[in-house]
């Protein structure tokens, strides 16, 4: 190192000794080496000359035993981009300045690498810039996971309600690296629908739907989130030790680790939003996302149920559960379009009446319901209608006239203990459903008539 060094403002002298006590008094750790090279001038080592308390500190050693000694005798903590920087410092005679992660200390470095005195010889100052890149590393998590929880959300509230869910499934998916993102529904206690994004490769061979309906996977999420609204199972092995079925048949080998975040609508569970295999090296804030994400998914799932609630009373009748007039019209008109064989069965409760005023409305209604229990078990509840308070229809598609009046027999046969007035008449289109019905009409009005010809008529 030059024995005299000028002050830029003043224009002063200083001496070497001046010079390293400046380095002594600087704020970040400080070390001067003179590079080793082979008779090829490739940089083997680097022989220290100076280094400042900071740095004898920062790598563990005294000063006294630093200087003099070479980097790799001495120093165990090393970065090994030291040589290559050194190289370029002191043969090179270029400034380089890097950062870096040192595992050891958990800490992040930036060092300057600068040519001093002449080649062979460099400088390296090194800053600890741990908190400035903690706090960038937060700014880009929570940037990253505001900007997903906005994504799925925006996919969410522009797509109808099956599509939104698979958008944002998979945007959750990618985002975590996992194998799968599924909603398991919970209506009651018992299992709903389910939705489910895999990866197409990890995600061969996780559980599958049946496996959800097999076996109880709600009282164990139950027990993990308590009353917390996110849980990550982190060691699937502790599972063994609360479900050894669950495990050892479900659970191992396939998943490593999930997380499991319940869906509410205020105190009550209607789904559960589990992720499985999720990755451990992620630029989100993981638990920030699944609950954020949750809320939205409540929200739609509550909703969901709402609209298929409403879609359900504007189509059924109350008091069966069977199609209502509204759903019998929408039945008619779709049929009429379709060119396919039909069966229509119409149906009449006699005596309702009588049987109203002898055991009051709430007989009555017993028997409605016994009626249109037994009318779906003949034909499947899906195309029975209660059109009128006594009356029924059933509009069976694609069925041949065979195994119509099969079924139209195995009606009558379960009608022990209600009497019912029945017309039924079978064609090979459905082009006028509206003719075909007014026959059936027309034949349960003649079923009817024969009953009351062996019966009072007071009791129709």
């Amino acid at each position: 190192m030059d024995n005299s060094g000028k002050d830029l403002m003043g224009n002063a002298e200083f001496s070497a000794q001046d010079i390293l006590y400046m380095l002594r008094d600087l704020p970040d750790a400080c070390c001067v080496f003179k590079v080793v090279t082979d008779p090829f001038g490739t940089v083997k080592d680097m022989l220290f000359l100076f280094v400042n308390e900071k740095y004898a500190s920062l790598v563990g050693k005294p000063t006294s035993e630093l200087i003099g000694s070479t980097y790799y005798t001495t120093v165990s903590n090393r970065d090994e981009d030291w040589i290559k920087l050194s190289y370029q410092a002191a043969i090179m005679r270029q400034s380089v300045i890097n950062s870096t992660y040192n595992t050891q200390f958990n800490r992040w470095f930036e060092f300057w690498a600068v040519p001093v005195y002449q080649k062979g010889f460099c400088a390296f100052i090194i800053h600890d810039v741990t908190a400035e890149k903690r706090k960038e590393e937060k700014r880009v998590i929570t940037t990253n996971s505001t900007n997903v929880i906005l994504d799925c959300a925006k996919e969410l509230s522009r797509n109808e309600f099956k599509k939104g869910v698979k958008h944002a499934l998979n945007e959750l998916g990618k985002v975590l690296h996992a194998d799968r993102v599924g909603i398991i529904e919970s209506k009651h206690g018992k299992l709903g629908e389910i939705h489910f994004w895999s990866d197409r490769v990890s995600g061969i061979g996780l559980p599958t739907k049946k496996v959800f309906e097999e076996c109880d996977f709600f009282t164990l999420w139950n027990h993990q989130l308590k009353d917390k609204d996110v849980y990550f199972a982190e060691d699937i092995t502790e599972i063994s030790g609360e479900d050894v079925a669950a495990y050892r048949s479900i659970l191992e080998g396939s998943i490593s680790r999930y997380i499991v975040s319940a869906l509410r609508d205020k105190s009550h569970i209607i789904g559960y939003l589990v992720v499985d295999n999720y990755s451990l090296d992620l630029d989100v804030n993981v638990k920030e996302v699944v609950e954020s994400i949750s809320i939205f998914l409540s929200e739609e799932v509550k909703n969901y149920r709402l609209a298929q609630e409403m879609a359900h009373i504007s189509a059924h009748d109350e008091l069966t559960g069977l199609g209502n007039r509204n759903a019998y019209a929408a039945a008619d008109h779709m049929l009429e379009e379709l060119n396919v064989s039909i069966g229509v069965c119409f149906i009449d409760i006699n005596g309702l009446k009588m049987y109203n005023e002898e055991h009051g409305h709430d007989g009555g209604d017993n028997v409605i319901k016994e009626v249109a229990t037994i009318m779906g078990s003949a034909f499947k509840k899906k195309y029975c209608y209660r059109i009128g308070g006594d009356e029924f229809v059933a509009l069976i598609p694609q069925i041949s006239e065979e195994h119509f009046y099969e079924q139209v027999d195995k009606l009558k046969k379960k009608a022990k203990n209600v009497s019912i007035a029945v017309g039924a008449v079978w064609a090979d289109t459905a082009e006028d459903v509206k003719g075909l019905v007014n026959q059936a009409d027309r034949l349960m009005h003649v079923d009817k008539t024969d009953y009351f010809k062996e019966h009072d008529r007071r009791h129709k």
